[in-house]
């Protein structure tokens, strides 16, 4: 999800990107940082024709890593896991510091710039690496589902009551291939002692 700003100004985009930035501090969604990211690269493509190539590579980057990032969000919700809010943390501030470095755009030499942006880059690809971690977080919360069913069951029949004597009946049965020939045999065994 990208946020739209019907920009008319350079200095008003500038003023709502930098508000955004406050809603992404309070708010903390990792979807809304990408999105107000998003609008800054947009924003200083329009306005530099010198690091257009570069940001352009960024922007891929980005709508490369979109779903990776709002799966990330979606599952440290749902996980009360202290890793993965390490990462949804870590991930908001690489995606903070981002915007701050596109909107300095003006300010530093071409140089210098692009080779802050290339290090962004290559820091903001280890959420790719981040996403084995999303699938393990999944696979982990689908095994304490599982967990807690069979803990359920396990404590179902440890309550039942100790009087019962256990009883094993076991039936098998096969068919020697002529019709009306088939063989069984039961096996049955209670403990009355």
């Amino acid at each position: 999800m990208f946020i739209n700003f019907s920009l008319h100004s350079p200095q008003r985009a500038n003023k709502l990107i930098s508000r955004r930035c406050a809603e992404v501090v309070a708010g903390g969604a990792l979807g809304l940082a990408l999105g107000v990211l998003h609008e800054a690269v947009k924003t200083a493509k329009d306005r530099s024709v010198t690091t257009r190539f570069i940001l352009h590579r960024l922007e891929a980057t980005i709508d490369s890593i979109t779903p990776l990032v709002v799966q990330i969000d979606k599952f440290s919700e749902e996980m009360e896991d202290s890793s993965s809010r390490k990462v949804n943390e870590r991930l908001k501030l690489l995606l903070e510091n981002a915007v701050s470095l596109v909107e300095e755009n003006a300010e530093l030499r071409r140089r210098t710039y692009m080779r802050d942006i290339k290090e962004f880059e290559a820091k903001l690809r280890w959420v790719v690496g981040v996403d084995v971690q999303v699938n393990q977080l999944a696979d982990i919360k689908g095994v304490k589902a599982k967990m807690s069913e069979i803990s359920t069951k396990l404590d179902e029949i440890m309550t039942q009551p100790t009087e019962a004597k256990p009883k094993f009946d076991i039936h098998i049965g096969w068919c020697s291939g002529k019709p009306n020939k088939g063989h069984a045999i039961r096996f049955f065994h209670r403990d009355d002692s």
